[in-house]
């Protein structure tokens, strides 16, 4: 867009993530002001049920970068904010109210308390934004949830969701091309679009990129396949990139960079780490019994 109704909506539309950032702090002030219009958000019942673990030691940063889990720019960014679901703070506030709680023992407030924690999230994303900082969100930390609840002293209750790095930009404003309302909105129900409408759609958002055939992803990308369908599956995803002489996005989205052999692999860690967090709805308990 060229015009827009106001500095609100050209803030949310030329919204872009910033991976490289100069090298000096936020002031305390304007970081103050950025987490306090995070607070602001939407939040079912004002229970407001997260924690925003506020990190800026190198100490911490480099506990963060010794997980193996984070971008080096997680390390090189002034600011990082971890974004937790929190039901201890208000489970001690129930029993110090005598208050029958079961927060965590809910699939229900787990539920709730995610989606409170993102709105707080992308409220400070929004602010920094406003005020000249940029962001970026680094979703990995579902890759060490043991080792960060080591590192900030997590205790049960306390489950981290999301890290925010922010800081100055050092690097030029590069806005991502995105799928429009015509697709992305349905009108009263769910409806799938015409394929080829879809397909177009998607080419389009991604400006018809493809990637070259060369003999590491097509290995990869071969060894993705197998896993998922067997020889059959191999060799017909093998010959779709043969007769297209390139790589589409698609595949690389889910055969090279979001591995689809991979993604669905450590589902029984996830289990163990929410088990370990004090969330023992992962398994199916079901309370009062």
């Amino acid at each position: 867009m060229n015009t827009y109704t106001n500095e609100t909506m050209k803030l949310l539309y030329e919204r872009s993530s910033i991976r490289v950032f100069e090298d000096r702090p936020i002031p305390p002030d304007v970081m103050e002001e950025v987490l306090g219009a995070g607070l602001h958000g939407a939040t079912g019942g004002n229970l407001q049920p997260y924690a925003i673990i506020q990190i800026e030691s190198e100490e911490k940063k480099k506990q963060l970068m010794d997980t193996g889990e984070m971008q080096p720019l997680v390390g090189k960014a002034p600011t990082n904010l971890l974004f937790c679901i929190d039901w201890r703070r208000i489970g001690r506030w129930a029993e110090a109210s005598n208050a029958p709680f079961i927060a965590t023992k809910s699939f229900r407030h787990f539920w709730i308390a995610f989606q409170d924690t993102i709105i707080a999230a992308q409220n400070i994303c929004t602010a920094a934004d406003s005020v000249g900082l940029g962001s970026v969100y680094i979703g990995t930390v579902e890759s060490c949830f043991l080792e960060l609840k080591e590192i900030f002293h997590l205790p049960e209750g306390v489950f981290p969701i999301v890290l925010l790095s922010m800081g100055y930009p050092a690097q030029p404003i590069k806005i991502a091309p995105k799928l429009g309302t015509a697709i992305m909105v349905h009108k009263e129900v769910y409806e799938d679009h015409p394929i080829e409408e879809l397909v177009q759609a998607q080419e389009e958002k991604y400006n018809h990129k493809t990637f070259p055939v060369s003999i590491k992803n097509l290995a990869s990308l071969k060894e993705v396949a197998f896993d998922l369908g067997g020889k059959a599956y191999e060799k017909k995803l093998e010959d779709s990139i043969m007769a297209a002489g390139s790589i589409n996005m698609a595949q690389r989205y889910f055969g090279l960079h979001y591995k689809a052999n991979w993604s669905a692999k450590d589902n029984l860690d996830l289990i163990h780490a929410l088990k370990a967090y004090g969330f023992p709805w992962i398994t199916g308990e079901s309370f009062p019994k």
